[in-house]
């Protein structure tokens, strides 16, 4: 009897799934544990392995399209197997079946496999996988730097491959290309205009002079470097800063519900990561409770799987004050979208230099500035708390001795 792949619930709040690629073609021999099929959630894009083993008989979605959970996407079983020609409804899905392919990002189980069937398993991430796919790489030719021997994006990318010929151009060129929306960019773009259209965004800018920030972390950077590998950023500092701030301003701290207004004891600190293919929100749990060293660790490591598209839908979830910076670049201020369902974001501009008079010596020096930009939600807060809560931030950057009081 073929065997049903559903459409697997990867989260609370998911309701349906899209397909941005299959890992598998039709006639495919399966082995228990085989990434099948990557399927795009609200968050990030997550392989699906194989709970049955035999052929791939049937697919009923191609990649880009989408389907509600538990609906019936696949069959697998013997060769010859008869299967029906069209996606079965959803109602056909008996709640026992939808068992069998569910993917529970929160626990991360997988079926036990044999040694075969483990030796038979390229362990590759999904970022991995796409550009290996763009750039013609055989992933079995591959070896993975990751753990347990996953083959990673940045492996990919060190492979050098010969370069290819350019095509030629045509003399008429086409005035208009179509992209089509990525799963992930489309995921954005709802979370984005749910967020903009539900929430009455008001920004405001300050600015802060950095030459005590420059000091202080030019005194930690080589102690932090030594116990931890990692290089203190600015970032970082930032980040204490604000967390510092939050606990003089804990209506920031906090979600906008239907109900009302939900409050939180510990900081979960959400870090804007810019990859190619769009925005993802890593979450440092209780981030105020730790030091910068383990507060850079931290920081570097989710940053590092975001890029690698390791991070689970549970280290993007539950954050309750997110930072978004647009770091080496020449923009000064911006204004940056709420992360729902947070009341607050803040944004950092590019650091940069101005003159500055100096009347006492008679002199004009170059000093490093940056611009913080706060959006908060106008239903929760009044514009008088949150100028203070920026100028807190403010004063603190500007004399970091504050972080020891």
């Amino acid at each position: 009897m073929a065997h049903e792949v559903l459409m697997p619930k990867l989260s609370s709040t998911m309701t349906e799934g899209t397909i941005t690629t299959w890992l598998k073609n039709e006639g495919d021999t399966i082995a228990i544990g085989d990434p099948i099929f990557e399927v795009m959630t609200d968050k990030i894009a997550i392989e699906v392995e194989a709970y049955e083993e035999g052929i791939l008989l049937k697919k009923y979605l191609a990649d880009g399209e989408s389907a509600p959970v538990n609906s019936i996407i696949a069959y697998i079983g013997a060769a010859n197997e008869t299967v029906p020609p069209q996606m079965p409804s959803s109602e056909a899905t008996q709640p026992d079946q939808a068992k069998q392919n569910q993917t529970n990002t929160e626990t991360e189980k997988t079926a036990p496999r044999t040694n075969d069937q483990m030796m038979r398993t390229i362990r590759a991430t999904p970022s991995a996988r796409r550009l290996a796919r763009e750039r013609g790489i055989d992933l079995t030719t591959v070896q993975g730097s990751g753990p347990k021997g996953r083959i990673q994006a940045l492996d990919i990318k060190a492979i050098n491959k010969q370069p290819t010929v350019e095509p030629q151009i045509d003399e008429v060129v086409s005035e208009s290309a179509l992209i089509p929306w990525s799963p992930l960019r489309k995921a954005i773009a709802e979370k984005m205009v749910a967020s903009k259209t539900t929430i009455p965004h008001v920004t405001m800018t300050a600015e802060v002079n950095l030459t005590k920030v420059i000091d202080l972390r030019n005194q930690l950077l080589q102690m932090i470097e030594q116990r931890t590998g990692e290089r203190l950023s600015y970032l970082e500092i930032f980040a204490k800063a604000t967390m510092i701030a939050l606990k003089d301003f804990p209506i920031f701290n906090a979600h906008a519900t239907d109900e009302g207004i939900k409050r939180f004891s510990a900081i979960h600190l959400g870090i804007a990561v810019a990859l190619s293919e769009g925005l993802v929100v890593p979450v440092i749990s209780s981030a105020d409770q730790l030091g910068l060293s383990d507060l850079t660790t931290a920081i570097k490591e989710k940053t590092r799987k975001a890029r690698e598209g390791t991070l689970t839908n549970a280290e993007m979830s539950g954050g309750t004050f997110t930072i978004s910076s647009l770091g080496k670049t020449k923009v000064k201020q911006f204004t940056p979208i709420i992360n729902k369902p947070e009341v607050a974001i803040l944004g950092i501009g590019g650091i940069y230099e101005k003159a500055i008079f100096n009347q006492t010596a008679v002199e004009v020096k170059n000093q490093s500035f940056v611009e913080l930009n706060l959006s908060f939600d106008h239903r929760v807060v009044d514009g008088a708390p949150a100028a203070a809560f920026l100028t807190k931030i403010v004063t603190l950057l500007e004399d970091p001795l504050g972080f020891l009081l």
